[in-house]
């Protein structure tokens, strides 16, 4: 991993101690249900994450605001801090301890309630 120093390195060790707790999950699909049905403390992204695929997040979340935290790390980075052969690009926290600790470690403490109206912290949303 090219990201050893803190805080990248310090985040994939989260990460895998909460995957060894069983409270991480990841993959698009699983991500997406924890988020419809209320249950995801926090999802995270992988730095390099198409702006479709968060899209079809914010979709998912539509109906339970939850906290997105954008990670330093990339797809490759997070599979390869996961002890997985394969990039991971979305990834869910079911506790919110590690979230809280995520959100400190990635300097995003203050991060707003997803809401799914919007991507990135400079847009705009209108409401009607």
């Amino acid at each position: 991993m090219k990201h050893e120093g803190a805080p990248a390195g310090r985040i994939a060790g989260l990460l895998g101690m909460a995957r060894r707790a069983g409270k991480l999950t990841a993959g698009f699909d699983a991500v997406a249900s924890l988020v419809s049905g209320g249950t995801a403390a926090a999802v995270m992204v992988a730095a390099d994450l198409s702006e479709k695929t968060e899209k079809e997040l914010r979709f998912a979340a539509r109906n339970h605001p939850v906290p997105l935290l954008r990670l330093p790390l990339t797809k490759e980075e997070i599979g390869g801090a996961l002890g997985l052969r394969k990039p991971v690009g979305v990834l869910a926290l079911e506790d919110r301890g590690f979230a809280a600790s995520l959100q400190k470690l990635t300097g995003q403490e203050e991060a707003p309630a997803w809401d799914g109206r919007a991507s990135r912290k400079d847009d705009v949303v209108y409401d009607d």
